[in-house]
């Protein structure tokens, strides 16, 4: 389920940052952007444990700014630090009543409620933004919007405590890195 959820969030990246009009490239060992992402989305999400700074860093722009989703907790990136750490989550729909879903520019997702977004992927859904604690909606919308496959996502903090109080099971841990100086797209 872990390579699963990993796999569905580099889709959602690509499938935003293509929306947004930057074309990320997916490779053997990570999903990359060679042009700056949009705010908050990474510039490189890696798909395999074994990835290292070299798979990543000369595909993108490795400049402040610069930020790379390390699915699995394995990466060591000079010049960059870590943003946040965060856990992969697996969601049991416990529920069969969930929010509206309204279209989008693209159909592999749907946005539910407010900022809330569900996502299909090649394996699963993610359930990406969910502000607040009705879980059971945005997992029931989730599966109501794409029925038949898991639903996953990754959270941290009080929003992490919340999935969990719901009956999130944790998969793994992830972190996000931010480059913390000049880098050139081969120095770091």
């Amino acid at each position: 389920m872990l390579r699963a959820a990993v796999s569905e969030n580099a889709a959602w990246c690509d499938a935003f940052c293509r929306i947004s009009g930057v074309s990320g490239v997916f490779g053997p060992h990570a999903w990359t952007a060679p042009a700056r992402t949009p705010k908050f989305y990474p510039d490189a999400v890696t798909l395999t444990q074994d990835a290292v700074g070299a798979d990543v860093l000369p595909l993108v722009d490795a400049s402040a700014g610069c930020s790379v989703k390390d699915s699995f907790a394995s990466l060591d990136l000079p010049g960059f630090e870590v943003l946040f750490s965060a856990t992969w989550l697996h969601f049991p729909v416990l529920s069969s009543s969930g929010w509206p879903s309204s279209a989008s520019p693209d159909p592999s997702f749907v946005h539910l409620d407010g900022p809330t977004v569900a996502h299909r992927g090649p394996a699963a859904v993610g359930l990406w933004n969910v502000t607040g604690d009705d879980w059971a909606g945005a997992v029931a919308g989730a599966a109501a919007a794409f029925p038949g496959l898991p639903i996953v996502g990754y959270e941290h903090g009080d929003a992490l405590a919340s999935a969990l109080a719901y009956g999130a099971t944790p998969l793994g841990e992830l972190r996000v890195w931010a480059a913390t100086c000049q880098n050139g797209p081969h120095d770091a």
